[in-house]
């Protein structure tokens, strides 16, 4: 069984192609402590929005990194991160509102990197009805 974390931390949300051409999933940043969280938010009926963004990461680092996790790791970082500096145009925050994360793999990172001492990547879920109906809108 997966780790459970939970928060209500500002939650960075944006569609991110999972798959080339036409894979798209949400992806989620927040922060969680010392930690960074990095997520899909998961759509019920539409299957393509569960996509393991460790596999993601796999397809943009360089194949021959030394310690996968750490360089899987940092990329999701980076990408999430990213949100947070330049909020994405058709995207999604929101503040306050209670979250589940199942953590599927933590990466603590050799040395902090974008304020962030490592990343839980996961599957993040909300309490709120509304909030996972405007998820949804993202991805219709």
């Amino acid at each position: 069984m997966a780790k459970r974390i939970s928060g209500a931390d500002r939650v960075i949300m944006a569609l991110l192609t999972s798959q080339w051409p036409d894979g798209r999933c949400v992806l989620a940043y927040a922060k969680h402590g010392a930690m960074a969280v990095v997520a899909t938010v998961p759509v019920p009926d539409l299957p393509q929005s569960d996509s393991s963004l460790w596999e993601v990461a796999a397809r943009h680092v360089p194949g021959n990194s030394l310690n996968e996790s750490e360089a899987y790791g940092r990329w999701l970082l980076c990408t999430g991160w990213s949100m947070s500096v330049m909020p994405p145009v058709h995207g999604l925050v929101v503040k306050d509102e209670p979250w589940s994360l199942d953590v599927l793999k933590t990466a603590v990172l050799k040395e902090p990197g974008y304020g962030s001492d490592g990343v839980h990547v996961g599957r993040m879920t909300f309490g709120n009805e509304e909030v996972s109906d405007r998820v949804r809108k993202l991805l219709t």
